[in-house]
């Protein structure tokens, strides 16, 4: 890295990891899950090391990484370094033991689900995703997005693209990582020019992150561009929430991690 530990702030930024590890099926090379979770490792471990915040749509295939990062280089801090948030349609299957975990190591945000289907209903799997992705995305400034699942046969909303296209709509920096496959690499093919994700690289550095499958360049491009100053945190945001219902839960009584009961209904 460019910059050292002594004169390097993050904080203030809420840095939101949007992705997935795609499907095996859809990969491009062997051990494709390797650089997206070696890349999702770096950049929490640097985020938060350097006082910034991660918040995660609560994909169980990036989630343990998040967490587990995250704790190693918080430090002492009041506030988690994790937001995770998660539409009620998923948590509602969860034990009380294990939102208990994650409550101790995150601050957990649930969203109501809309319709009355279970997650294998299309339409409700969509809607639900769509408003836990407008809550989402009202707690970032600043958007990575990496891997992601296709869903190109299955009706299913990809989510990194619904995620970018949101945050676009919020006018938050958005960083692409299209080198490394996934649903990100097919939005990187799709855009016009660079300019739109608004993350003041230059059109060069934006292609290298479409390009490379190089995690320490990649990691080093974002991480010098949030260094470099305050310029993505004083612009002004749009709240894509001004429309939707803030009716999201917050999980805010303990619940004992040794309790064998029902998955918690939070409804």
């Amino acid at each position: 890295m460019s910059t050292t530990r002594l004169n390097v702030s993050l904080e203030g930024f809420e840095v939101g990891l949007s992705g997935a590890v795609p499907d095996r099926q859809e990969w491009t090379e062997p051990a494709m899950d390797r650089g997206i979770l070696e890349f999702i490792a770096l950049i929490t471990s640097l985020v938060v090391k350097y006082g910034g915040r991660i918040i995660h749509g609560a994909h169980p295939t990036f989630t343990p990484v998040i967490l587990r990062h995250a704790q190693q280089h918080s430090g002492s801090r009041e506030r988690p370094p994790v937001t995770l948030v998660m539409s009620e349609l998923f948590s509602k299957h969860y034990s009380r033991a294990e939102l208990s975990l994650l409550e101790r190591n995150a601050e957990l945000v649930i969203t109501p689900q809309v319709g009355h289907g279970d997650a294998t209903d299309i339409e409700t799997r969509n809607r639900s995703l769509q408003r836990m992705r407008v809550t989402l995305i009202d707690r970032m400034n600043v958007m990575v997005a990496v891997g992601g699942k296709l869903h190109a046969t299955d009706r299913v909303i990809p989510g990194v693209a619904e995620e970018l296209d949101l945050a676009r709509r919020r006018g938050i920096a958005c960083f692409l990582v299209g080198g490394l496959g996934g649903m990100a690499a097919e939005y990187a093919k799709g855009l016009s020019s660079s300019a739109v994700l608004q993350n003041g690289l230059s059109p060069e550095d934006n292609e290298k992150l479409f390009q490379t499958d190089d995690v320490a360049s990649t990691v080093n491009i974002m991480f010098d561009q949030l260094a470099s100053g305050n310029s993505l945190l004083n612009r002004r945001l749009n709240r894509l929430e001004a429309t939707a219902k803030s009716t999201e839960h917050f999980l805010e009584e303990e619940i004992s991690d040794t309790e064998e009961e029902p998955p918690l209904q939070l409804s």
